[in-house]
């Protein structure tokens, strides 16, 4: 009997030392899908986050308005103004004609944004000052050294929306008589619907608008001694039973964008001046209109974004600047009763936008 052993044979497959070349090609393309659906993703939560810090700075603001309301009565005002009658909307410096102007709500409110420093500053000037018939604060604090040359300096962050690229330039126009004046704020009061004379109309008239005072009710003069009296007037802004399209349905305040021309306005905190802490509704927001300026960098592109090319008008009060923001499609506002919205660049201008930054106009917004 024969017997027959069947050999097993051991084979042993061949080990790939790497990936071919199609399948790396197919991982490259994976990867980088992956990286173009999540980059733009990364991007907006980042925006959503400096939206969110915007509207949190905006709501501070709203909080300090409000104290300011409980230890005066009554909202800052947008800006004192002593000058001769002719000059009341215009807020440029001693060598174009303003020389009795007293401070603006940005400063006033210091002392309600954790600001005692700045706010010391304000005081000692207005202390050096006050035997001056003529002055102004952006020329006479900015000047001098032994004050701190307050106003060249730019704030410590709680003016700037952290959505827009910094501004380190300075503002100098000799022509409209300041010079050396620190950019990058991004929030202004709402003027109301119309120009700079916006205040003196209720249809037109904002949360903020000038004080005008006789120059007798500030600057007293006996035995040749000038006194200065108040150039604050605390208590001389909006109250709350001013508001009588309600405090919930009227804007106080909007976003703005400094422009980085040395001679554009836009962005100076210093300055009560349209475009610098005041704005207008009487364009969209994000307007594609120029925004019309007593101090405009006219060599300033006409791009699609921003929308910040402007012209230059000083000898009437027709000076719109509208609310501006880098934000996609849209400005964050602050309403009078210190909420904040977000409003589209799209909104209805007659039947919505400027109701809203009306305080007396008895409109009736349907919608928002």
């Amino acid at each position: 009997m024969r017997i027959t052993h069947n050999k097993r044979r051991n084979t042993v497959s061949p080990q790939r030392s790497a990936f071919t070349l199609v399948e790396l090609l197919v991982v490259i393309a994976i990867i980088g899908v992956l990286v173009g659906l999540l980059l733009p993703a990364v991007q907006a939560a980042r925006e959503a986050a400096r939206r969110m810090q915007c509207q949190n700075n905006m709501k501070q603001f709203g909080l300090a308005m409000h104290n300011h309301m409980s230890a005066f009565g009554a909202f800052p005002p947008g800006n004192v103004n002593y000058d001769e009658s002719g000059n009341r909307f215009k807020t440029g410096g001693w060598q174009h004609g303003q020389n009795e102007l007293g401070w603006h709500w940005l400063p006033m409110l210091f002392p309600y944004m954790e600001q005692p420093a700045m706010w010391e500053l304000v005081q000692r000037c207005e202390e050096d000052r006050a035997d001056d018939h003529t002055s102004n604060p952006c020329d006479h604090c900015e000047a001098i050294d032994a004050l701190g040359n307050l106003g060249r300096e730019q704030l410590s962050g709680f003016d700037k929306c952290p959505s827009a690229p910094s501004v380190s330039g300075q503002f100098s126009d000799g022509s409209y008589g300041l010079e050396a004046l620190a950019k990058g704020n991004n929030y202004a009061a709402c003027w109301g619907s119309g120009d700079m004379l916006s205040w003196e109309q209720k249809e037109t008239r904002g949360a903020f608008g000038t004080y005008y005072v006789n120059q007798e009710k500030i600057i007293t003069t006996v035995g040749g001694t000038t006194t200065a009296g108040d150039r604050f007037q605390n208590r001389n802004g909006m109250q709350s039973r001013d508001f009588t399209d309600g405090l919930s349905n009227t804007i106080a305040m909007s976003e703005i964008i400094a422009a980085e021309s040395q001679t554009d306005i836009r962005g100076v905190w210093m300055s009560p001046a349209m475009g610098a802490t005041i704005f207008s509704a009487f364009q969209n927001p994000n307007s594609s209109e120029k925004d019309i300026l007593a101090a405009c960098g006219e060599d300033i592109a006409d791009v699609s974004k921003p929308r910040l090319a402007c012209e230059e008008e000083r000898s009437t009060a027709a000076i719109y600047a509208a609310a501006r923001s880098y934000h996609t499609g849209g400005v964050n506002v602050l309403m009078a009763d210190g909420g904040v919205r977000f409003v589209t660049d799209s909104v209805d201008n007659l039947n919505i936008w400027r109701p809203m930054s009306t305080a007396q106009n008895s409109e009736v917004i349907n919608e928002q």
